[in-house]
């Protein structure tokens, strides 16, 4: 079909802002993930906790090497990091690559789902999970660890989008048997070989996944995840004794799943 520029123009815009906002959220939750747990910890000890109170998410953006603020010019997404040549405008300190390569991933997955979806309701929805599915690749990927608030939104979008489409049987059944399926492999190995196989933050993604691509797609979804998963480790692996986290593999499995 045929899109306007405009429509097309608006749209970027909207997906490199959630990009953008996608980055700084890996930055900002494992910071606040690790000062509540901590908190917690010392709490169930019984032991004084001196740390201050992390805000990050009320807190204007800023440099994180002077810390300067930063204003509307240095915050436009992939076209700042550009500008600037990935440098501070302040300090000159380079600026992490995760900003613009998270943009442009959302860029990348994201604009074809223009041309598959005409209802702005689908468009929408899918957006949201497409932003959801590699915000929580990028924080798997650096601390293997899938943010429950990122399998929430995959969760809520995907059940949205199969009630919309009057499809919610094969979203529900997904979900169950993707999610039991997976749990038991956990199960087994953290009983009978006496270590963690696949962990609950990998089982609740692959019951977030199964409720968006339904039954037929969690054959599969574990398939490619699999595939791709021995071929990094063939490849780029160098210490195969090392453990990978298998989010970010189930997650390019379900993005070629959906696509393809």
């Amino acid at each position: 079909m045929d899109i306007a520029f405009s429509i097309v123009f608006f749209y970027v815009l909207i997906v490199l802002s959630l990009g953008s906002y996608a980055a700084a959220f890996t930055v900002r939750w494992p910071i606040k993930s690790l000062y509540l747990w901590q908190k917690e910890a010392h709490q169930l000890l019984s032991l004084p906790f001196t740390e201050k109170e992390i805000f990050l998410n009320k807190t204007r953006s800023h440099c994180p090497s002077c810390h300067h603020p930063l204003i509307w010019r240095d915050l436009i997404p992939l076209v700042s990091y550009l500008f600037l040549l990935g440098k501070c405008h302040y300090c000159k300190q380079p600026i992490s690559y995760r900003y613009p390569a998270i943009e442009l991933l959302h860029l990348i997955f994201c604009l074809p789902l223009m041309w598959l979806f005409q209802d702005p309701y689908q468009l929408l929805l899918h957006t949201l999970l497409v932003s959801s599915l590699i915000t929580a690749a990028a924080i798997d990927a650096e601390y293997k660890l899938i943010p429950d608030e990122c399998t929430v939104v995959i969760f809520a979008c995907a059940l949205l989008i199969h009630i919309d489409k009057q499809t919610l049987e094969s979203s529900i059944l997904g979900l169950l048997i993707s999610y039991g399926f997976l749990y038991l492999l956990h199960w087994f190995y953290l009983n009978i070989r006496k270590q963690e196989g696949i962990g609950l933050g990998d089982v609740k993604l692959v019951g977030a996944l199964g409720s968006w691509l339904g039954l037929t797609g969690l054959a599969p979804l574990l398939l490619y995840a699999s595939l791709i998963g021995i071929l990094y480790t063939a490849a780029l692996n160098k210490n195969k004794m090392e453990q990978i986290a298998f989010g970010p593999f189930l997650i390019l499995s379900s993005i070629l799943v959906f696509y393809f």
